[in-house]
């Protein structure tokens, strides 16, 4: 499989290259992708019919609130089964925008009371964002149509007119997407990785023929090829997606399985055609949702073919119930959903997410100020910028920043044209390829993204409130001023987010892990709860959790940077859901012991975090990855490492991790 996973970038024009650094030029040169064209005509349905049919009543102003909603269900989906797109942008839309909506309009032309009411706002967005994918998107659109509330668009009497006509554009946009759900139920992703397992089944059946080489090649080409798609897919993402963590993890479980179908390949040795129907009917599981197949039982005792059936039963037990670990049902009904929001709060919320949310509060403060103190036409737009740009998903501050205020230059331009030279229904034309335009921009890059966004909105304000071309000039200064705060206030003082520590971080989640098995694992003392025992595994779970959430916003920052740095930190992102999925495994065993279940022997947990130290060792040294040889055979320590012989597979043949 070849080490860069990651799309490769579109090439930049030479005179892009001769005209600007080349820093700047690898910093703003767009990623390539193909053109999403049912996003695109979706995107143009839902942004422009509502606005189109209140420019042909000739009531305009009645069209731009359903047309923001439908620029957010748009923007708000990501992809994926309908039902899980259907909660992510109706939890970005009711949650999120209409209640941030809500909330700007109270406290619509308070002065320093909204000032101070943003900045609260920016650190509830910041905390929502720990939750996940779903929570970013939500604490992003919460901040943003917060501070689009204090602009025009809170001025709207009666308020719940407002919150209605945005959720009616919301609701149309929900509506665009069942087409595409009748005829692809199960999104793209989770047909590759399925046919990852078909090309398995396929080389397993090739072994001892004159096939087996191809089969072979086809089954690296369906891995590339799902790793691309699940790469692509998460560069776009705002937080972590479990779904797609999930097929992440499928696809390193059907890396194990492939390199034990190359080992019996070599020798020869065929596997009985159960075996290979077990491996096909796990891409039918993968692929429709259905109940994975039974584990198969031992066929051989040969290294080669208890190492295939072990691969094959790790990837059916993932599939086999959900991925996190279970818990006791008494004790989830007794802690409620309540505390179950909690415990994820304070799971997700480590030091990386700490200093964000501090790094938010005070830019957004300072444009709060500068939009109080300054006298500016459009002051609502310099905590917005910051609010975008800053956005709460951990993303790079410096690109963001540069690739935004580049975008919205282009984007002021264009507005202004469009403003001056083009008036009445005819401006649909224009709108409508601009709003089409943005699915294809945000596939690329963000400051693409933001030079047709630019425009897009500065039309739909003016409607609101008629600036005419001047409108797109107050966009611009407002947006520039917005990124220098961002840079002077969020980036230039903290200057831990000048680097990429990645392989440092991944390493610190390692060791953490391996102290939590270290100490749940061990066997009860007495047969009822050892309360400080239990108080102990707790606080060592809470820290190594809070541990693997500051990998993953320093994963999705790295992503975040120039190809140079992003290309080498695409590679570990298997390894990082490898060693979340460990934990996972490991938290469920710990639980298991802790309700009467057998603990395995001391020197067999020793020996397994042992090789997980090692692992984090390598990572920050180069050293050589640890082998799956030396991981314990002890059969209770199985769930979890098998685990981290899938970790230790990726590692072993893509992070190749290079010591900074």
């Amino acid at each position: 499989m070849r080490k860069d996973l990651l799309t490769r970038s579109a090439r930049a024009p030479d005179w892009l290259a001769d005209a600007v650094p080349g820093w700047l030029s690898e910093l703003v040169k767009p990623r390539r992708a193909p053109v999403p064209w049912p996003n695109m005509i979706r995107a143009a349905l839902a942004i422009c019919l509502p606005l189109s049919v209140a420019l042909a009543a000739g009531k305009g102003t009645l069209g731009v609130l359903p047309a923001m909603g439908g620029l957010l269900g748009t923007l708000a989906d990501a992809g994926g089964p309908y039902w899980t797109r259907v909660e992510r942008v109706t939890s970005a839309s009711v949650l999120g925008g209409a209640v941030g909506l809500a909330i700007g309009s109270v406290i619509h032309g308070h002065g320093w009371l909204a000032v101070a009411g943003l900045v609260v706002m920016a650190g509830v967005s910041a905390v929502v964002s720990s939750l996940g994918d779903i929570g970013s998107i939500t604490g992003l659109q919460l901040l943003v149509y917060t501070t689009l509330g204090i602009g025009p668009v809170g001025a709207l009497r009666p308020a719940w007119h407002t919150a209605a006509g945005f959720l009616l554009g919301v609701a149309w946009a929900l509506i665009l997407i069942v087409p595409g759900w009748l005829l692809s139920p199960h999104g793209k992703e989770q047909r590759d990785v399925a046919a990852v397992f078909s090309a398995l089944a396929a080389k397993l059946e090739a072994i001892g023929t004159n096939g087996f080489a191809a089969a072979r090649q086809a089954v690296t080409g369906t891995l590339n090829t799902a790793y691309d798609e699940l790469l692509a897919t998460r560069l776009i993402a705002s937080g972590r997606n479990r779904r797609t963590m999930h097929l992440i993890a499928l696809l390193n479980a059907a890396h194990l399985v492939a390199e034990a179908s190359t080992a019996l390949g070599m020798t020869g040795q065929r596997v009985p055609p159960m075996i290979t129907e077990t491996v096909r009917r796990l891409a039918g599981s993968v692929g429709d949702g259905s109940a994975p197949p039974a584990i198969p039982p031992v066929w051989d005792s040969s290294p080669g073919a208890l190492a295939l059936r072990d691969a094959i039963a790790g990837a059916v037990r993932m599939l086999s119930g959900s991925w996190s670990p279970p818990e006791p049902e008494q004790q989830r009904r007794s802690r409620g959903q309540a505390k179950d929001l909690v415990d994820r709060l304070l799971d997700g919320f480590g030091r990386t997410n700490r200093m964000f949310t501090i790094r938010l509060m005070a830019c957004v403060g300072v444009a709060g100020v500068v939009s109080e103190v300054l006298p500016l036409q459009r002051s609502y737009w310099v905590p917005l910028t910051v609010a975008i740009v800053f956005k709460p998903d951990y993303g790079s501050v410096f690109a963001r920043t540069v690739q935004r205020g580049l975008g919205t230059v282009a984007g002021a331009v264009l507005g202004a044209v469009l403003l001056a030279a083009i008036h009445g229904l005819p401006l649909l034309i224009p709108f409508a390829v601009l709003a089409a335009l943005l699915p294809y921009g945000r596939s690329r890059n963000y400051g693409l993204l933001a030079t047709f966004l630019t425009p897009l909105v500065v039309i739909l304000i003016d409607l609101l409130s008629p600036g005419g071309w001047r409108l797109a000039e107050d966009r611009l200064i407002d947006t520039l001023i917005g990124c220098a705060i961002v840079l002077a206030i969020g980036y230039a003082p903290w200057w831990t987010t000048w680097y990429a520590h990645l392989p440092r971080q991944f390493a610190l989640a390692a060791s953490q892990v391996a102290d939590y098995i270290e100490t749940a694992f061990g066997k009860p003392q007495s047969p009822g709860p050892d309360t400080t025992r239990l108080s102990e595994r707790s606080r060592l779970r809470r820290r190594t959790y809070r541990a693997l959430a500051d990998l993953r916003a320093e994963f999705q920052r790295t992503m975040s940077e120039p190809p140079s740095i992003s290309r080498r930190a695409s590679a570990w992102w298997p390894a990082v859901v490898g060693l979340e999925h460990v934990m996972d495994a490991a938290t469920t065993l710990a639980l298991a012991i802790s309700r009467g279940a057998t603990a395995p022997p001391p020197a067999a947990v020793r020996a397994l975090s042992s090789v997980l130290r090692e692992t984090a060792t390598a990572a920050t040294t180069g050293a050589p990855t640890p082998s799956p040889g030396t991981l314990p055979p002890d059969e209770l320590l199985a769930p979890v490492t098998e685990t981290v012989k899938g970790l230790l597979s990726v590692l072993g043949n893509e992070a190749q991790p290079q010591p900074r």
